[in-house]
């Protein structure tokens, strides 16, 4: 035991880059989760402009934790012009193993403080509803898999840099994922710490068909931040971001729904299949549907650089949910 440990203090510990930065990392408390995070802001934020924000997952503590990650991150958040966080969480340990319901359970709270998080610096800051990335370093992968995959309307692109991974961890995801979601998996070619369990995570991944970037890198354990940040950048350059969200109307006929998109792009043309032989050309359509039962709803967006993109989801009709209020939807194979 004492030469694993060992192994892994030596080889498992991030790489700091310079952290030489003109601002101060910030010590926040979160208000919801009453849980602390980090926070750096470039020196040349400007409110007037839409910012990136890419959230950290840390790995196992104590060779780990979240201001370890911001000193690994900062320098590039300064260069790049992007805000980065790192909340501390609770479920990304990988020594000692934990049984599955205790860490399903501490996922749930780490999804909870990371979606606090972003919602917290979104509201002191201006930040692009389309531009909100989230990666974590070895155990860090446990919150990044179940958290983002989990919420892909939040989180533009996730990615793992050289992760611990079990696929039992990810029993309450499958039903979750969007296949249009870029997943990008970093993986060191002479790792011999989590290397088999990065060639473990990406069969998982292609078995449930997500979009998956494979980016093996150099090297042993460590972190990749560089990499990371390119491949979130390459990103917003090559794969448009589009959900649809669904809602009922208060007050009316619970056999009508409301349809409305929320991406990064403002499409140029819209076409609505609603699954039962009906369709619509307007941005935000209502529907009534005639009959109980479940559809597979479909948009057809022309995107000004993309072309035609398109998203599939399904809804069971009536909403058993509380009318006025908008539900996000998954994309479905």
């Amino acid at each position: 035991m004492a030469a694993v440990l060992l192994l892994v203090c030596c080889a498992g510990c991030p790489q700091y880059h310079d952290a030489t930065v003109p601002n101060e990392i910030e010590r926040i408390r979160e208000p919801e989760s009453n849980a602390d995070y980090f926070l750096y802001v470039p020196s040349n934020y400007d409110d007037a402009f839409d910012w990136p924000l890419i959230v950290l997952c840390h790995g196992t503590r104590p060779w780990d934790n979240a201001n370890r990650q911001m000193l690994d991150w900062v320098k590039l958040a300064e260069e790049r012009g992007f805000l980065v966080a790192a909340p501390r969480l609770t479920g990304t340990s990988a020594i000692p193993k934990r049984a599955v319901d205790d860490q399903i359970a501490r996922q749930m709270v780490d999804e909870q403080r990371i979606l606090g998080v972003v919602r917290h610096v979104r509201g002191a800051h201006t930040i692009s509803a389309d531009r909100v990335f989230l990666t974590g370093w070895s155990a860090g992968s446990f919150a990044v898999l179940h958290t983002g995959l989990r919420n892909p309307e939040v989180f533009r692109a996730i990615a793992v840099q050289q992760g611990n991974f079990d696929s039992a961890y990810l029993a309450d995801v499958v039903d979750r994922i969007d296949v249009h979601q870029p997943v990008g998996v970093l993986y060191g070619s002479i790792d011999m710490l989590t290397g088999g369990d990065g060639k473990a995570c990406v069969d998982w991944l292609e078995k449930h068909k997500t979009n998956l970037h494979r980016l093996e890198v150099s090297g042993g354990h460590r972190g990749h931040p560089e990499p990371t940040q390119v491949f979130f950048e390459n990103v917003l350059r090559r794969e448009p971001w589009l959900h649809i969200r669904h809602f009922g109307i208060e007050g009316a006929d619970p056999m009508m729904v409301g349809f409305k998109t929320m991406g990064s792009f403002r499409p140029k043309r819209f076409s609505w299949e609603f699954g039962d032989g009906e369709e619509s050309p307007v941005s935000e359509p209502v529907h009534t549907f005639a009959e109980a039962g479940v559809y597979r709803v479909t948009l057809t967006a022309l995107s000004p650089k993309s072309g035609k993109v398109t998203r599939t989801v399904e809804i069971r009709v009536p909403l058993h949910d509380t009318p006025g209020v908008e539900r996000t939807t998954w994309d479905e194979p």
